[in-house]
């Protein structure tokens, strides 16, 4: 779900695709509200339950993708398309035998300097998890050939920020293009996405998803950041935002609604930055924010 919030931002931000005429949001009522709370304590549930199969462990929770690209052409030797596509169909072929032992325990390193020790996967298993990742087949595509493995650091993103984790970078037979894959033993696995969507989400007077997030000093207040209207709602296509935070022990839902502006217009769609502030019960503390389909996303400590 990390993977498709990010090609949905970058397609959404700055994108004009077509022009339409603004119209009134549908009033909303206390069971609408009611469904979207229930949808939001589902989420939790689904959360809760996945932190008590998982308990213990580093607390590490990926947000964002498990493997990064280093380097930004794929050069002359290779076919830049196929390899994209089979990267993400998760086609991968070893030329080379690769190392099956796991290395000695590690250390990821928190935006705040703090560090937690953490076991490191073997490049064997780091294999499997980037193949298994594939999430788009493509049955014509020729797997990439990966000759050497080297273990590292790279940055990954966390559910608590940018974070330096050990990492597995693969070589690429016929690039200079390397992928580095996370390689920590103990990183937390959300619940998996829904097969089915509740319409209720759909529903004009609901917001957009939270992107990522930040957190003030004292833990009590986010600001969240969403992909909505790039005018406020006192000008012609534009809308104003309010949330609200939905908390379990584990887990924060923030839920927000957008406030359109009634005046018929028409409106380009494209999308800008904006942020909405919400207040919490209580300090987020070690709580991980998700959205409403139980997936994590990214809070940083505020300036």
């Amino acid at each position: 779900m990390a993977r498709l919030r990010g090609l949905s931002l970058l397609a959404t931000v700055g994108l004009v695709v077509g022009v339409t005429g603004c119209t009134a949001a549908t009033p909303v009522s206390s069971a609408q509200v009611a469904d979207l709370h229930r949808q939001a304590q589902e989420a939790l549930a689904r959360w809760d339950a996945a932190v008590a199969a998982g308990a213990g462990g580093s607390g590490f929770v990926l947000v964002g993708e498990s493997t990064l690209m280093v380097g930004d052409d794929w050069g002359p030797n290779i076919d830049g398309g196929n390899a994209k596509m089979a990267w993400g169909a998760g086609l991968f072929a070893a030329a080379n035998e690769l190392p099956a032992e796991e290395p000695p325990a590690g250390k990821i390193q928190w935006p705040d300097g703090t560090t937690s020790a953490v076991p490191v996967i073997s490049a064997l298993t780091a294999l499997t998890d980037m193949k298994a990742a594939g999430l788009s087949p493509c049955p014509t595509c020729t797997p990439l050939q990966i000759t050497g493995a080297r273990l590292m650091t790279a940055t990954f993103q966390s559910s608590r920020g940018p974070v330096l984790a050990p990492a597995w970078e693969f070589s690429l037979k016929d690039t200079d293009v390397k992928l580095d894959q996370v390689a920590v033993g103990t990183k937390f696995a959300a619940p998996p996405v829904p097969t089915t969507n509740d319409q209720q989400v759909a529903q004009p007077w609901v917001g957009p998803p939270p992107q990522s997030a930040t957190v003030d000093a004292s833990g009590i207040t986010l600001t969240v950041t969403v992909v909505g209207a790039p005018d406020p709602g006192d000008k012609p296509c534009g809308a104003d935002y309010t949330a609200e935070a939905v908390e379990s022990d584990t887990a924060v839902v923030v839920i927000v609604y957008e406030h359109r502006n009634t005046l018929p217009a028409a409106c380009s769609l494209v999308g800008a930055f904006r942020t909405v502030a919400v207040t919490l019960a209580k300090p987020l503390g070690s709580r991980t924010l998700i959205d409403l389909q139980a997936q994590p996303v990214s809070v940083t400590a505020g300036q």
